[in-house]
Protein backbone atom coordinates (compact mmCIF):
# COMPACT_ATOMS: atom_id res chain seq x y z
CA UNK A 1 0.00 0.00 0.00
CA UNK A 2 1.13 3.54 -0.72
CA UNK A 3 2.29 5.78 2.08
CA UNK A 4 -0.13 8.48 3.27
CA UNK A 5 1.17 11.86 4.43
CA UNK A 6 0.00 13.59 7.63
CA UNK A 7 0.65 17.20 8.60
CA UNK A 8 -0.37 19.30 11.62
CA UNK A 9 -1.71 22.73 10.61
CA UNK A 10 -4.43 23.72 13.14
CA UNK A 11 -4.27 27.32 11.87
CA UNK A 12 -6.30 26.25 8.82
CA UNK A 13 -9.42 28.27 9.82
CA UNK A 14 -7.69 31.69 10.06
CA UNK A 15 -5.82 30.79 6.88
CA UNK A 16 -9.19 30.23 5.15
CA UNK A 17 -10.52 33.54 6.47
CA UNK A 18 -7.40 35.33 5.26
CA UNK A 19 -7.67 33.70 1.84
CA UNK A 20 -4.07 34.27 0.80
CA UNK A 21 -2.03 31.26 -0.31
CA UNK A 22 0.87 32.95 1.49
CA UNK A 23 -0.84 33.33 4.86
CA UNK A 24 1.48 33.16 7.89
CA UNK A 25 0.05 32.45 11.32
CA UNK A 26 1.00 34.56 14.38
CA UNK A 27 4.17 33.47 16.18
CA UNK A 28 2.38 31.81 19.12
CA UNK A 29 0.28 29.64 16.81
CA UNK A 30 3.34 28.71 14.75
CA UNK A 31 4.96 27.58 18.00
CA UNK A 32 1.89 25.45 18.77
CA UNK A 33 2.10 23.84 15.31
CA UNK A 34 5.78 23.08 15.76
CA UNK A 35 5.54 21.67 19.31
CA UNK A 36 2.48 19.51 18.60
CA UNK A 37 3.52 18.33 15.15
CA UNK A 38 3.59 14.66 16.21
CA UNK A 39 -0.13 14.57 17.08
CA UNK A 40 -1.41 13.31 13.68
CA UNK A 41 0.89 10.30 14.06
CA UNK A 42 -1.70 8.76 16.39
CA UNK A 43 -4.15 8.72 13.49
CA UNK A 44 -1.80 7.20 10.90
CA UNK A 45 -0.46 3.72 10.33
CA UNK A 46 3.08 2.38 10.61
CA UNK A 47 3.56 2.64 6.81
CA UNK A 48 2.68 6.36 6.78
CA UNK A 49 4.68 9.56 7.15
CA UNK A 50 4.16 12.62 9.36
CA UNK A 51 5.80 15.89 8.31
CA UNK A 52 6.87 17.88 11.37
CA UNK A 53 7.54 21.62 11.47
CA UNK A 54 9.44 21.40 14.75
CA UNK A 55 12.17 19.12 16.05
CA UNK A 56 12.21 15.44 15.13
CA UNK A 57 12.84 13.28 18.23
CA UNK A 58 14.13 9.73 17.49
CA UNK A 59 14.21 9.00 21.23
CA UNK A 60 10.48 9.57 21.56
CA UNK A 61 9.79 7.40 18.51
CA UNK A 62 11.94 4.56 19.90
CA UNK A 63 10.17 4.75 23.27
CA UNK A 64 6.73 4.53 21.62
CA UNK A 65 7.86 1.58 19.51
CA UNK A 66 9.14 -0.29 22.58
CA UNK A 67 5.78 0.27 24.26
CA UNK A 68 4.07 -1.37 21.27
CA UNK A 69 2.62 1.69 19.52
CA UNK A 70 2.96 1.38 15.74
CA UNK A 71 3.32 5.04 14.81
CA UNK A 72 4.30 6.35 11.36
CA UNK A 73 7.69 7.69 10.36
CA UNK A 74 8.39 11.33 11.27
CA UNK A 75 10.57 13.70 9.23
CA UNK A 76 11.09 17.44 9.01
CA UNK A 77 8.75 19.30 6.69
CA UNK A 78 11.48 21.40 5.07
CA UNK A 79 13.62 18.30 4.56
CA UNK A 80 10.81 16.55 2.68
CA UNK A 81 9.87 19.58 0.58
CA UNK A 82 13.48 19.97 -0.58
CA UNK A 83 13.93 16.27 -1.42
CA UNK A 84 13.29 15.76 -5.14
CA UNK A 85 13.19 11.98 -4.77
CA UNK A 86 10.51 12.12 -2.04
CA UNK A 87 8.49 14.69 -3.97
CA UNK A 88 8.40 12.44 -7.05
CA UNK A 89 7.70 9.23 -5.10
CA UNK A 90 4.13 7.86 -5.61
CA UNK A 91 2.01 8.39 -2.49
CA UNK A 92 -1.43 7.49 -1.16
CA UNK A 93 -3.32 10.50 0.22
CA UNK A 94 -2.41 13.83 1.75
CA UNK A 95 -4.03 14.18 5.18
CA UNK A 96 -3.41 17.63 6.66
CA UNK A 97 -5.09 18.60 9.93
CA UNK A 98 -7.21 20.89 7.76
CA UNK A 99 -7.37 22.39 4.28
CA UNK A 100 -6.79 26.01 3.25
CA UNK A 101 -5.40 27.95 0.26
CA UNK A 102 -2.08 28.23 2.13
CA UNK A 103 -1.91 24.43 2.55
CA UNK A 104 -2.31 23.85 -1.20
CA UNK A 105 0.39 26.43 -1.89
CA UNK A 106 2.76 24.73 0.57
CA UNK A 107 2.29 21.32 -1.10
CA UNK A 108 1.89 22.52 -4.69
CA UNK A 109 4.97 20.61 -5.92
CA UNK A 110 4.00 17.44 -4.05
CA UNK A 111 0.30 17.16 -4.92
CA UNK A 112 0.84 15.53 -8.37
CA UNK A 113 2.55 12.53 -6.71
CA UNK A 114 -0.60 11.41 -4.82
CA UNK A 115 -2.67 8.53 -6.18
CA UNK A 116 -5.50 8.81 -8.69
CA UNK A 117 -8.09 8.35 -5.94
CA UNK A 118 -6.86 11.50 -4.26
CA UNK A 119 -6.55 13.42 -7.55
CA UNK A 120 -10.22 12.71 -8.28
CA UNK A 121 -11.41 13.54 -4.77
CA UNK A 122 -13.29 16.62 -3.61
CA UNK A 123 -10.19 17.89 -1.78
CA UNK A 124 -7.68 17.56 -4.61
CA UNK A 125 -7.94 21.32 -5.26
CA UNK A 126 -9.11 24.36 -3.35
CA UNK A 127 -12.47 25.50 -4.76
CA UNK A 128 -14.36 28.79 -4.18
CA UNK A 129 -17.22 26.86 -2.53
CA UNK A 130 -14.85 25.42 0.07
CA UNK A 131 -14.61 28.70 1.99
CA UNK A 132 -18.34 28.80 2.76
CA UNK A 133 -18.31 25.12 3.68
CA UNK A 134 -15.94 25.88 6.57
CA UNK A 135 -17.93 28.92 7.75
CA UNK A 136 -20.14 28.90 10.85
CA UNK A 137 -23.00 29.80 8.51
CA UNK A 138 -22.90 26.23 7.16
CA UNK A 139 -23.33 24.87 10.68
CA UNK A 140 -26.27 27.23 11.26
CA UNK A 141 -27.93 25.93 8.10
CA UNK A 142 -27.46 22.32 9.18
CA UNK A 143 -28.80 23.13 12.64
CA UNK A 144 -31.93 24.75 11.16
CA UNK A 145 -32.46 21.65 9.03
CA UNK A 146 -32.08 19.33 12.01
CA UNK A 147 -34.42 21.30 14.26
CA UNK A 148 -36.98 21.64 11.50
CA UNK A 149 -37.72 17.91 11.66
CA UNK A 150 -39.92 18.39 14.74
CA UNK A 151 -40.25 20.58 17.80
CA UNK A 152 -38.85 18.12 20.35
CA UNK A 153 -38.80 19.69 23.81
CA UNK A 154 -35.29 18.35 24.53
CA UNK A 155 -33.81 20.41 21.65
CA UNK A 156 -33.09 24.18 21.61
CA UNK A 157 -35.81 26.71 20.97
CA UNK A 158 -35.42 29.40 18.33
CA UNK A 159 -34.25 32.04 20.81
CA UNK A 160 -31.29 29.81 21.72
CA UNK A 161 -29.94 29.58 18.16
CA UNK A 162 -27.16 31.69 16.56
CA UNK A 163 -28.03 34.78 14.51
CA UNK A 164 -25.84 36.14 11.70
CA UNK A 165 -24.97 39.85 12.12
CA UNK A 166 -23.19 42.20 9.71
CA UNK A 167 -23.32 45.51 11.66
CA UNK A 168 -22.44 46.67 15.16
CA UNK A 169 -26.03 47.80 15.75
CA UNK A 170 -27.38 44.35 14.89
CA UNK A 171 -24.75 42.67 17.07
CA UNK A 172 -25.70 44.71 20.15
CA UNK A 173 -29.42 44.25 19.46
CA UNK A 174 -28.91 40.47 19.61
CA UNK A 175 -26.57 40.61 22.62
CA UNK A 176 -29.16 42.58 24.58
CA UNK A 177 -31.71 39.78 24.15
CA UNK A 178 -29.71 37.51 26.47
CA UNK A 179 -28.39 37.57 30.03
CA UNK A 180 -25.09 36.32 28.68
CA UNK A 181 -24.12 36.09 25.01
CA UNK A 182 -21.20 35.06 22.84
CA UNK A 183 -20.08 36.60 19.55
CA UNK A 184 -18.21 34.24 17.21
CA UNK A 185 -16.06 34.84 14.15
CA UNK A 186 -17.27 32.69 11.22
CA UNK A 187 -13.88 31.08 10.55
CA UNK A 188 -12.52 30.06 13.96
CA UNK A 189 -12.55 27.01 16.22
CA UNK A 190 -11.49 25.44 19.52
CA UNK A 191 -12.63 28.43 21.52
CA UNK A 192 -10.73 30.99 19.45
CA UNK A 193 -12.49 33.94 17.82
CA UNK A 194 -15.04 34.28 20.65
CA UNK A 195 -16.09 37.38 22.60
CA UNK A 196 -18.32 36.98 25.68
CA UNK A 197 -20.84 39.55 26.92
CA UNK A 198 -21.01 41.02 29.46
CA UNK A 199 -17.28 41.44 29.98
CA UNK A 200 -14.92 43.79 31.79
CA UNK A 201 -13.86 45.70 28.66
CA UNK A 202 -15.18 49.16 27.83
CA UNK A 203 -17.71 49.61 25.03
CA UNK A 204 -15.00 51.34 23.01
CA UNK A 205 -12.73 48.30 23.32
CA UNK A 206 -15.56 45.90 22.46
CA UNK A 207 -16.50 48.05 19.47
CA UNK A 208 -12.92 47.85 18.22
CA UNK A 209 -12.80 44.05 18.55
CA UNK A 210 -16.21 43.57 16.95
CA UNK A 211 -15.43 45.97 14.11
CA UNK A 212 -12.20 44.06 13.53
CA UNK A 213 -14.14 40.80 13.27
CA UNK A 214 -16.56 42.33 10.77
CA UNK A 215 -13.81 43.95 8.70
CA UNK A 216 -11.75 40.75 8.54
CA UNK A 217 -14.50 38.18 8.02
CA UNK A 218 -17.62 40.04 6.89
CA UNK A 219 -20.05 38.86 9.57
CA UNK A 220 -20.26 37.32 13.03
CA UNK A 221 -22.78 35.15 14.82
CA UNK A 222 -24.43 35.98 18.14
CA UNK A 223 -26.03 33.40 20.40
CA UNK A 224 -26.81 32.95 24.11
CA UNK A 225 -24.04 31.58 26.33
CA UNK A 226 -25.77 28.44 27.52
CA UNK A 227 -25.55 26.93 31.01
CA UNK A 228 -23.29 24.05 29.96
CA UNK A 229 -23.48 20.67 31.65
CA UNK A 230 -21.48 18.51 29.20
CA UNK A 231 -19.44 19.02 25.99
CA UNK A 232 -19.69 16.28 23.36
CA UNK A 233 -17.72 15.57 20.19
CA UNK A 234 -19.36 13.51 17.42
CA UNK A 235 -17.02 12.19 14.75
CA UNK A 236 -17.96 11.38 11.14
CA UNK A 237 -15.99 10.50 8.02
CA UNK A 238 -16.79 11.61 4.47
CA UNK A 239 -15.52 9.63 1.50
CA UNK A 240 -16.67 9.59 -2.14
CA UNK A 241 -20.11 11.02 -1.40
CA UNK A 242 -20.90 8.85 1.62
CA UNK A 243 -20.65 9.82 5.28
CA UNK A 244 -20.23 7.33 8.13
CA UNK A 245 -20.39 7.76 11.90
CA UNK A 246 -17.12 6.98 13.73
CA UNK A 247 -17.95 7.59 17.38
CA UNK A 248 -18.43 10.09 20.19
CA UNK A 249 -16.33 11.40 23.06
CA UNK A 250 -16.95 13.74 25.96
CA UNK A 251 -14.63 16.71 26.28
CA UNK A 252 -14.09 19.73 28.50
CA UNK A 253 -13.66 23.45 27.89
CA UNK A 254 -12.81 26.35 30.17
CA UNK A 255 -15.09 29.22 31.16
CA UNK A 256 -14.38 30.97 27.84
CA UNK A 257 -15.09 27.92 25.70
CA UNK A 258 -11.46 27.02 25.00
CA UNK A 259 -10.57 23.35 24.65
CA UNK A 260 -8.93 21.63 27.64
CA UNK A 261 -9.18 17.85 27.26
CA UNK A 262 -11.07 14.81 25.97
CA UNK A 263 -12.22 12.05 28.29
CA UNK A 264 -11.39 8.58 26.98
CA UNK A 265 -14.47 6.86 28.43
CA UNK A 266 -17.92 8.02 29.56
CA UNK A 267 -16.74 7.81 33.19
CA UNK A 268 -16.50 11.57 33.73
CA UNK A 269 -18.21 12.05 37.06
CA UNK A 270 -21.46 13.16 35.44
CA UNK A 271 -24.61 12.81 37.53
CA UNK A 272 -27.06 9.96 36.91
CA UNK A 273 -29.54 12.54 35.60
CA UNK A 274 -27.12 13.80 32.93
CA UNK A 275 -25.90 10.31 32.00
CA UNK A 276 -29.48 9.08 31.57
CA UNK A 277 -30.36 12.15 29.47
CA UNK A 278 -27.36 11.51 27.20
CA UNK A 279 -28.23 7.83 26.84
CA UNK A 280 -31.85 8.69 26.00
CA UNK A 281 -31.01 11.09 23.16
CA UNK A 282 -27.54 10.12 21.90
CA UNK A 283 -28.72 7.86 19.06
CA UNK A 284 -31.29 10.41 17.87
CA UNK A 285 -28.62 13.15 17.74
CA UNK A 286 -26.34 10.91 15.67
CA UNK A 287 -29.21 10.11 13.29
CA UNK A 288 -30.13 13.77 12.83
CA UNK A 289 -26.52 14.84 12.34
CA UNK A 290 -25.86 12.09 9.81
CA UNK A 291 -29.01 12.93 7.86
CA UNK A 292 -28.12 16.63 7.70
CA UNK A 293 -24.49 15.96 6.72
CA UNK A 294 -25.51 13.61 3.90
CA UNK A 295 -27.56 16.42 2.35
CA UNK A 296 -24.83 19.03 2.79
CA UNK A 297 -21.67 20.11 1.02
CA UNK A 298 -19.71 17.84 3.33
CA UNK A 299 -20.89 14.92 1.18
CA UNK A 300 -19.96 16.54 -2.17
CA UNK A 301 -17.22 19.10 -1.52
CA UNK A 302 -15.20 17.37 1.19
CA UNK A 303 -13.48 14.11 2.13
CA UNK A 304 -12.06 13.25 5.53
CA UNK A 305 -12.93 13.55 9.21
CA UNK A 306 -15.79 15.80 10.37
CA UNK A 307 -16.03 16.78 14.02
CA UNK A 308 -19.32 18.12 15.41
CA UNK A 309 -19.30 19.73 18.86
CA UNK A 310 -22.57 19.41 20.77
CA UNK A 311 -23.73 20.42 24.22
CA UNK A 312 -26.00 19.30 27.03
CA UNK A 313 -27.16 22.36 28.98
CA UNK A 314 -29.81 23.61 31.38
CA UNK A 315 -32.45 25.99 30.15
CA UNK A 316 -33.45 29.09 32.12
CA UNK A 317 -36.17 26.90 33.63
CA UNK A 318 -33.58 24.37 34.85
CA UNK A 319 -34.53 21.69 32.31
CA UNK A 320 -31.84 19.61 30.58
CA UNK A 321 -31.66 20.20 26.82
CA UNK A 322 -29.43 18.97 23.99
CA UNK A 323 -27.82 21.39 21.53
CA UNK A 324 -26.80 19.03 18.70
CA UNK A 325 -24.48 21.35 16.77
CA UNK A 326 -22.50 24.10 18.47
CA UNK A 327 -19.68 23.92 15.93
CA UNK A 328 -18.76 21.79 12.92
CA UNK A 329 -15.16 21.18 11.85
CA UNK A 330 -14.24 19.79 8.45
CA UNK A 331 -10.83 18.62 9.62
CA UNK A 332 -9.13 16.41 12.16
CA UNK A 333 -9.98 17.27 15.75
CA UNK A 334 -8.81 16.21 19.19
CA UNK A 335 -11.99 14.15 19.32
CA UNK A 336 -10.75 12.03 16.41
CA UNK A 337 -7.45 11.43 18.20
CA UNK A 338 -9.31 10.57 21.42
CA UNK A 339 -11.27 7.87 19.58
CA UNK A 340 -7.99 6.33 18.44
CA UNK A 341 -6.25 6.69 21.81
CA UNK A 342 -9.10 5.02 23.72
CA UNK A 343 -8.41 1.82 21.73
CA UNK A 344 -5.21 1.48 23.78
CA UNK A 345 -6.99 1.49 27.15
CA UNK A 346 -7.40 -1.73 29.13
CA UNK A 347 -10.95 -2.76 30.01
CA UNK A 348 -12.08 -0.95 33.14
CA UNK A 349 -9.51 1.85 32.89
CA UNK A 350 -10.52 5.48 32.50
CA UNK A 351 -8.80 8.80 31.99
CA UNK A 352 -8.32 11.74 29.69
CA UNK A 353 -6.18 13.17 26.93
CA UNK A 354 -5.11 16.77 27.47
CA UNK A 355 -3.09 19.56 25.91
CA UNK A 356 -0.34 21.25 27.91
CA UNK A 357 0.73 24.88 27.68
CA UNK A 358 2.91 26.99 29.95
CA UNK A 359 4.91 30.15 29.37
CA UNK A 360 7.24 29.41 32.28
CA UNK A 361 7.51 25.60 32.50
CA UNK A 362 8.66 23.49 29.58
CA UNK A 363 6.85 20.31 28.60
CA UNK A 364 9.86 18.15 29.48
CA UNK A 365 9.86 19.28 33.14
CA UNK A 366 6.14 18.69 33.40
CA UNK A 367 6.43 15.18 31.92
CA UNK A 368 9.38 14.21 34.13
CA UNK A 369 7.36 15.09 37.23
CA UNK A 370 4.20 13.33 36.03
CA UNK A 371 6.03 10.16 34.95
CA UNK A 372 7.70 9.92 38.38
CA UNK A 373 4.37 10.32 40.19
CA UNK A 374 2.29 8.18 37.81
CA UNK A 375 4.42 5.43 36.25
CA UNK A 376 2.91 3.78 33.19
CA UNK A 377 1.40 0.32 33.75
CA UNK A 378 0.61 -1.77 30.65
CA UNK A 379 -0.47 -5.35 30.02
CA UNK A 380 -0.87 -7.01 26.60
CA UNK A 381 -0.09 -3.61 24.98
CA UNK A 382 -3.06 -2.03 26.79
CA UNK A 383 -2.71 0.85 29.25
CA UNK A 384 -3.98 0.08 32.74
CA UNK A 385 -2.86 3.27 34.46
CA UNK A 386 -0.25 6.00 34.48
CA UNK A 387 0.99 8.98 32.50
CA UNK A 388 2.02 8.88 28.82
CA UNK A 389 3.16 11.77 26.68
CA UNK A 390 1.69 11.82 23.17
CA UNK A 391 4.19 14.32 21.74
CA UNK A 392 7.95 14.63 22.33
CA UNK A 393 8.75 16.20 25.73
CA UNK A 394 11.65 18.35 24.54
CA UNK A 395 13.05 21.22 26.64
CA UNK A 396 12.19 23.81 23.95
CA UNK A 397 8.54 22.71 23.91
CA UNK A 398 5.99 24.77 25.82
CA UNK A 399 3.04 22.99 24.17
CA UNK A 400 2.46 19.27 24.49
CA UNK A 401 -0.15 16.52 24.61
CA UNK A 402 -0.49 13.64 27.05
CA UNK A 403 -2.84 11.06 28.50
CA UNK A 404 -3.50 10.37 32.20
CA UNK A 405 -5.07 6.98 32.96
CA UNK A 406 -6.36 5.34 36.15
CA UNK A 407 -8.12 2.07 36.89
Amino acid sequence: MLQDTYFFNPTCEPAIANGSPYYTAPARLRKLEADLGYLPGWLGEEKDLVLVQGTVDPGFELKMKKLGFKLPEFIKLDQALSDAAWIAQPKGRLNPWGWSPALYQLFKNVLPSYQVGFQQSAVANWLPDHKNLYSRSTGIGLLDQMLGQDAADWLPGRRELPVVCTTLVHIYDEINKHKKAVVKSPWSSSGRGLLLFPNVDTKKKNDEVLSGMLNQQGFVTVEPWLDKVMDLSYQFFSLAGTISYRGRTIFETDQKGRYIRNFLTDKTGATDEVSSFLEAHDAEVVSRLLGALLQSGYATLYEGWIGVDALIYRSDEGILKFHPLIEINGRFTMGAIALKIKEYLAAGSKGFMQLFYSKTVNFQSFCNKQEAEKPLVMEDKKIISGFLTLTPPLPEHHFGAYMDISC
